[in-house]
């Protein structure tokens, strides 16, 4: 294999040697009144193919030129808007280098003359200004895919196994259908459950603050977001899809959407329900809300367990997950003055989980081992109410006002052991963790922004009010038995914890803000702005201990009633100029903050001051009509949260115990990004490239204190010069020779921060670096070939004790392949080969999933789909998360699904047609 990519190399790099006589084309574009038509589209296509050889656009003079024009058969095609397109036969031959093809003239009528069908190569990628647009049909997807599928496919996004999606290295926040929201701001929703062949553009852009879009001067605010621009027949009529399975084991899915799209109407209703694993919605909600319940108790032995962030991906879900959801969408626009949009979405998850954690840790220049097993069943139930409306009352001004509404309840059932061993690997202590908890949470927000312009160009005033309004209350039943030096008789003893725990915490807060734009000049801002932002909670907690005869009595020690108000006011002023090219924006905010706590009934009271400069500033330049660099550099203050603070000592887990710190100082961080794109729509290159460092002072961090009993006391601390730089590059290119293209994803980041481990600074500094190379077919309407590799890095250094620097290195081997067949037949299968490092661990682990599937399309229009798919065909499926965090290494093991069929029958509601070619007109 190696010596036949060497030879499609040495003839790729041979060609030129002996390619034939090249020659000049010009030319000029005039309409009827010989007027010069200046920046005229002329592309030059083979004939042969239609394929792309050349592309331009004519000058002042109306003139072009093609240069290095080989011998042979071409069309050319000249474009003009508002005239009728022309095209023409092209033969370059002759004696002579330089071919003038003359004055062409584009008329605004002209008899329509035979057509050409003409199989072209699509533009994949546009450029416009602060917007990557990427042609869906240029990048092809199967038959009932969605737009999950189809977002997988585009350069410089990537989608994570759970639905996550990055675009040029950073988190998509929102996908709109045609400029609407869907179901809020729930990325998921859409992308998991609208169908890719409904798709016309994907438009990936950095959406600004509503106030920024109305005034046209920065603020800074930005959310990463995809607009789904539809194909125009999925405007008229109904669209959607209806699916069912069932397989072996008893996994089953059943999933519906049906859509409505007028030009003032988006109405969707969808469904679904499985027990394979699949959520199409995002599970944040769940997990804030899941993991509010957990962090109620945390488990035995010396370590919780907790999602690290330096993991290198897991084979598997989280347990077995059964998923039920259903919702409403509903965006009309009564009158040209008027938008209303709202949604409801409902969904439950049920889990079953057993996970066995081995981790080790670093003490004072030495480790010792955990070793923790969890058996856990867990039930959540979300609902989300969403309702925005905005009246615009002239050209000049309009009003918006949003309100969301959450509601979760749950439960969890947990069993926890737990080992710890010393250095000479000898058993310290072992525990047992009992606990049910249950806990409810409700969320009200509220949010109205009035915007008006002024007579004078620029100048506009815009104010912004929200409120919102957050209770929760959590319950839990725990009974927990920890032994200490179990091996010696001698000295052994067990602490028994037996506790009734509630817990309620009430939040409020509003804010408001106000902001004027008066123009100075010719493109030229100064923007000033006020806001006054308040956050309250009260948080009470009461534990109770269970006595012998089953009566509770309130534990003084460990109950506590808090409160903490937090407030600012900040002002600023920023100077913009906005040119045709570029964008500057230069400011600065002054905060004044306050922080008061208090726990009642006690002596114990916290009031802070902080005041900070908060500079800010923006340079954006378009380096040509598809490239653009931007630069960021921001500046921002967190507070400590109100657990961060509290001085009361929580011992509902003897062997963690926990307590706040009240001389904590807001954490004051910098952050500075730099952001390039660019597409070459001659050669179909694209590259994305991302910089961003982040720089805190005062980072609040963990300090850990472990006794002889390896009980761990963790309390908050600041640090100063915690660092982190990120980069994240995508390249992709056509290899025409061999009819592939390539792609090459880099992604990289460097933290360097302090760690205290009984009183001990550890300065430590962590390299995780990953490469994604892939290969595949051009040409895709028979077979779609996809191959790759990823290596995944991490090197993490110690400055206490070098000995213990880790090293990781993962690799991951993969391939995706479809063929169709007889018209309505397809094959496909996915390779994934995992090869787990052994250099930190003691085992090294391989995990090879391996998947395939069958579909036959039939009734009218391919609108029926039978399918039938064996998931991990090996049986090799294993739930394993490897990570490093500062001072631990940990291997994880969570139950996965293994082996199973399913065979499925799908049903579009409409149907999908159309083809790859398009009429020229000669």
């Amino acid at each position: 294999m190696r010596n036949i990519y060497l030879s499609l190399l040495l003839t790729a790099l041979a060609l030129p040697a002996f390619s034939q006589e090249k020659y000049t084309l010009e030319g000029a574009v005039m309409d009827t009144t010989n007027v010069p038509l200046t920046s005229a589209t002329i592309m030059l296509l083979q004939s042969s193919d239609s394929v792309m050889h050349s592309f331009t656009i004519s000058d002042t003079a109306g003139k072009f030129t093609f240069n290095k024009v080989p011998l042979g058969n071409y069309i050319l095609q000249i474009s003009y808007l508002g005239l009728r397109n022309m095209s023409k036969p092209v033969k370059v031959e002759g004696t002579q280098p330089l071919i003038d093809l003359g004055q062409i003239v584009l008329k605004s009528e002209t008899k329509i003359l035979e057509e050409v069908a003409v199989s072209a190569e699509r533009i994949p990628i546009v450029i416009k200004e602060d917007t990557i647009e990427y042609n869906a049909d240029a990048f092809k997807t199967q038959a009932n895919a969605t737009v999950e599928d189809l977002l997988k496919k585009l350069p410089g996004v990537e989608v994570s196994k759970d639905g996550t999606i990055k675009a040029q290295g950073e988190d998509v926040k929102k996908v709109l259908v045609d400029g609407k929201e869907f179901f809020g701001n729930d990325p998921k929703i859409a992308t998991k459950n609208l169908p890719a062949d409904a798709v016309n553009k994907v438009q990936v852009f950095d959406k600004m603050s509503e106030m920024t879009e109305f005034t046209g001067v920065d603020d800074g605010e930005r959310d990463k977001t995809i607009n789904l621009a539809l194909k125009e027949d999925k405007k008229k009529g109904y669209f959607g899809k209806i699916s069912g399975g069932y397989g072996s084991d008893d996994r089953y899915v059943g999933k519906a959407n049906i859509n409505r799209f007028t030009k003032r109407l988006q109405f969707s209703a969808l469904a679904s329900f499985n027990n394979v694993n699949q959520q199409n919605f995002s599970i944040g909600d769940y997990i804030n809300f899941m993991g509010g319940l957990e962090g109620m108790s945390s488990g035995g032995g010396v370590m919780s367990f907790s999602m690290a962030d330096g993991g290198f991906g897991r084979g598997g879900s989280s347990g077995i997950t059964t998923s039920w959801s259903a919702g409403l969408n509903f965006n009309y626009d009564p009158s040209k003055s008027t938008e209303v949009s709202a949604s409801y979405f409902y969904n439950r998850l049920k889990n079953d989980l057993e996970q066995d954690v081995f981790r080790r840790n670093f003490l004072d220049g030495q480790n010792f081992n955990s070793e923790n097993t969890t058996i856990q069943e867990s039930d959540n139930t979300n609902h989300r109410l969403n309702l925005k409306v905005k009246h615009k009352f002239s050209e000049t001004q309009d009003i918006s006002i949003r309100s969301r509404i959450k509601f979760n309840d749950g439960l969890i059932n947990r069993l926890n052991t737990s080992k710890t061993f010393n250095t000479e690997d000898v058993l310290e202590n072992e525990g047992t963790n009992n606990n049910h908890s249950i806990g409810e949470d409700f969320s009200l927000f509220g949010n109205l922004i009035y915007r008006k312009k002024f007579s004078k160009k620029g100048r506009s005033f815009v104010t912004n009010f929200s409120v919102n309004k957050n209770d929760k209350n959590k319950l839990l039943d725990l009974i927990s038995s920890n032994t200490f030096l179990p091996n010696d008789p001698a000295l052994r003893f067990t602490e028994v914890l037996n506790q009734n725990q509630d817990q309620r915490d009430d939040q409020f807060d509003y804010k408001a803000k106000v902001s004027y734009t008066e123009p100075i000049g010719k493109r030229k801002y100064l923007q000033f702005s006020y806001t006054y932002q308040n956050y309250n909670n009260e948080l009470v907690k009461d534990f109770y201990d269970i006595l012998g005869d089953g009566g509770r009595l309130l534990n003084d020690e460990l109950s506590s009633f808090y409160e903490r108000d937090y407030r600012y006011h900040r002002g600023g002023s920023k100077f913009v100029v906005n040119k045709k090219s570029s964008n500057f924006t230069l400011g600065v905010d002054f905060q004044q903050s306050t922080l008061k706590g208090q726990v009642i009934n006690s002596e114990i009271e916290i009031k802070k001051n902080f005041t900070n400069l908060l500079p800010n500033a923006r340079y954006k330049i378009d380096l040509a009509s598809s490239q653009h660099l931007t630069f960021n550099y921001s500046t921002g203050v967190r507070e400590p949260s109100l657990n961060q603070l509290q001085p009361i000592v929580d011992n509902s887990n003897p062997l963690r115990t926990y307590i706040g710190n009240p001389d904590l100082k807001a954490e004051y961080t910098h952050r500075f990004s730099v952001h390039y794109m660019l597409f070459d729509q001659f050669n179909f290159t694209n590259l994305f490239f991302n910089l961003n460092a982040r720089y805190s002072k005062n980072k609040i961090t963990n300090s850990s204190t472990i006794d002889e009993f390896f009980r761990q006391t963790i309390r908050p601390v600041n640090v100063d010069n915690d660092i982190s730089i990120g980069g994240y590059a995508s390249f992709g290119t056509p290899l025409r020779f061999m009819g592939s293209k390539i792609g090459l994803n880099l992604n990289s980041r460097y933290s360097r921060g302090i760690l205290f481990v009984n009183d001990v600074e550890n300065n430590t500094s962590r390299w995780t670096n990953s490469v994604d190379f892939s290969l595949g077919n051009r040409k895709k309407e028979i077979i779609d070939v996809k191959a790759g590799v990823r290596f995944s890095f991490n090197n993490t250094r110690y400055s206490v004790n070098k000995d213990l620097n880790q090293n990781f290195l993962n690799k991951v081997y993969y391939a995706d392949a479809t063929l169709e067949f007889l018209e309505s037949w397809a094959i496909g299968s996915s390779f994934n080969f995992t090869i787990y490092d052994s250099e930190a661990f003691n085992d090294n682990l391989e995990v090879p999933i391996w998947q395939a599937h069958v579909t036959k399309n039939f009734l009218k229009n391919d609108r029926g789909q039978l399918k039938l798919a064996i998931k991990d065909i090996l049986n090799q499926n294993r739930g394993i998360n490897r990570s490093s965090q500062f001072n631990y290494i940990q291997d994880e093991r969570v139950n996965a699904l293994g082996r199973y069929f399913l065979l499925s029958f799908s049903y579009s509601l409409s149907a999908f047609g159309g083809d790859d070619t398009f009429i020229i007109r000669k």
